[in-house]
């Protein structure tokens, strides 16, 4: 074995290892930048007598609302969910929603039925948190 050899040897460990820790490095710090999403409603939306749906190619969100309780079901467990409405007059009303163990479900007491009860349309936000990428969307509930 010559000098050369026997040094690879010695050093490619080392080289290893380091490898190893910098490819984590960098993907730490890829997963720490705030990536979007953001979600389609599937169909039209009337948030009084039916649950609007709204999807991209991972996730799949199916928001309803019933006896004052604004409810959103996910097909992945979501880390955070924040609804707004905005009202005629272009004021927003936010909700921290509640999440059960599962997060899957989420649930909050809002003021939607006497929202949509005051005009034939409502602009919804929604923003989900998933493992640091931001899902969001913005539609209308109508009315009829």
């Amino acid at each position: 074995m010559n000098k050369h050899t026997k040094m690879a040897i010695f050093i490619a460990p080392f080289l290893i290892v380091g490898g190893y820790i910098a490819a984590d490095y960098y993907a730490e710090e890829k997963a720490k930048t705030k990536t979007l999403f953001e979600l389609s409603l599937n169909d039209h939306c009337n948030l009084l007598n039916n649950a609007c749906t709204l999807s991209n190619k991972q996730l799949t969100l199916t928001l309803s609302h019933q006896n004052d309780v604004t409810k959103i079901e996910s097909n992945h467990p979501l880390e955070e969910v924040t609804l707004s409405f905005v009202d005629k007059n272009n004021k927003e009303i936010s909700y921290q929603m509640n999440g059960k163990k599962d997060k899957q479900h989420w649930q909050a007491i809002t003021q939607a039925s006497s929202l949509l009860r005051q005009t034939s349309e409502l602009k919804i936000r929604l923003i989900s948190v998933i493992n640091g990428g931001y899902y969001y969307s913005e539609f209308y509930s109508r009315r009829g």
